[in-house]
């Protein structure tokens, strides 16, 4: 059984405060006194953070679980994810800090632009240049939409 996810839905351009903190679209904010995890990622070729709930990582460690093909690849995967997460809470103003490290990482400083975009069962923070480089704000190429849904 897929477990049902947080359900993200779109991209959105936010702007950094000089804190490095930044608004979580408000149908994507935990439940008051529950955290997220973020994590560094690679989405596109490009350095992005990637923000779970615990319910997705709790499912990323099922998935791990039910796919290692030993004792030992298990421990290695989980070991690999546990140390890449970052627990963040969200205040009650909707922001969230993110980890001076974690933004160097994906290109993302005080004040600056990115884009929230959802994904499957996370979203992302992305620099809103490379976003832009990538994505645009045009539609899927009706060549590239082979399932015939965009």
């Amino acid at each position: 059984m897929i477990p049902q996810f947080q359900q993200y839905k779109g991209s959105f351009p936010y702007k950094t405060d000089a804190k490095c903190r930044v608004n979580v679209v408000p149908a994507w904010r935990p439940v008051p006194g529950e955290a997220l995890n973020i994590m560094p990622s690679i989405s596109e070729g490009v350095k992005v953070l990637k923000v779970l709930t615990n319910e997705a990582f709790e499912y990323r460690v099922q998935r791990i679980k039910d796919h290692a093909t030993s004792p030992k690849e298990e421990s290695q995967l989980k070991t690999k994810l546990v140390r890449m997460l970052r627990e963040v809470g969200v205040n009650d103003q909707g922001k969230m800090l993110i980890p001076k490290d974690l933004a160097e990482y994906a290109g993302i400083g005080a004040d600056s632009e990115v884009m929230l975009s959802a994904g499957d069962s996370h979203f992302e923070i992305w620099n809103r240049t490379s976003f832009e480089e990538i994505f645009g704000l045009s539609a899927v190429p009706e060549e590239e939409d082979t399932l015939a849904i965009f």
